[in-house]
């Protein structure tokens, strides 16, 4: 697909250096059209999660471009909502707190008390974690704290919103319910995504297209069309034969690339 240079986020050229010289990404090019979800899949010490902080202007020496909408992302108009691994929820604030500073911090100019109040509730209850307003994180189990972590992003109203590997610590039963929220909720507010995932089928289930990052970092990503799964209904995924044959397909990539 052709799109232009001022069309969503686009990373042109981006290279990002350890200290001691060594490459974490060389020359990365990527562009993700707005209000579209991309997951992205490699092996460890590929650079996803590099790319991600570079991206959230957690890493700030980089060569190369990373741009939205034809202007640098590290602008006040655009707003990022990053989910890492660890989730980043300030273990000394309630659930609720840990959602309202996120609010005050990236919106300081909203002073109505009374809305702010309502996007929380709302996305408490969007993630069924209502009755967890009052408690701490260390408090929460994974799961819990994962669906915090989600509702804060959600409630940011992100332009741009970035998720590194954010249900890989939990149990099947309870990834399968919050991918499902997930993927709701960012169809009701669709902000320009990345999800990066170790899972491939949850690269299939979530993502409009995959990225294949390769372990060669002198290689481009490979980017796979999955829009033909996506779109089914999501309890219909995992039993369609489009989704046996993305699975087959993504594989053969994988085995090639990495």
């Amino acid at each position: 697909m052709s799109l232009s240079r001022n069309s969503g986020l686009n990373i042109k050229d981006l290279t990002v250096a350890y200290k001691g010289g060594q490459l974490a990404l060389e020359r990365v090019n990527l562009t993700v059209p707005e209000h579209s979800i991309y997951t992205i899949i490699g092996p460890s010490g590929s650079g996803k999660s590099t790319l991600l902080r570079a991206i959230a202007g957690l890493i700030k020496d980089y060569q190369g471009e990373i741009l939205f909408q034809g202007s640098s992302v590290h602008t006040k108009e655009t707003l990022i909502g990053l989910v890492p691994q660890s989730y980043g929820l300030l273990p000394w604030k309630t659930v609720h707190s840990n959602i309202h500073m996120a609010m005050k911090i990236s919106h300081p100019d909203r002073t109505q008390k009374h809305n702010q109040e309502q996007t929380i509730q709302h996305w408490l209850e969007a993630m069924g974690i209502e009755d967890l307003a009052k408690r701490y994180p260390l408090s929460l189990s994974g799961g819990q704290q994962q669906r915090v972590a989600i509702a804060r992003a959600f409630a940011l109203v992100p332009t741009i919103m970035l998720l590194d590997e954010p249900f890989s610590a939990l149990d099947a039963v309870t990834r399968e319910t919050i991918q499902r929220l997930f993927l709701e909720n960012w169809k009701a507010n669709p902000a320009t995504t990345l999800f990066v995932t170790h899972d491939v089928e949850e690269a299939i289930l979530l993502g409009e297209k995959i990225i294949v990052i390769p372990s060669d970092k002198g290689k481009s990503p490979v980017t796979i069309d999955n829009d033909h799964v996506f779109h089914m209904k999501h309890e219909d995924k995992r039993d369609s034969d489009d989704f046996f044959q993305q699975m087959k397909r993504i594989r053969k990539v994988i085995q090639e690339q990495w």
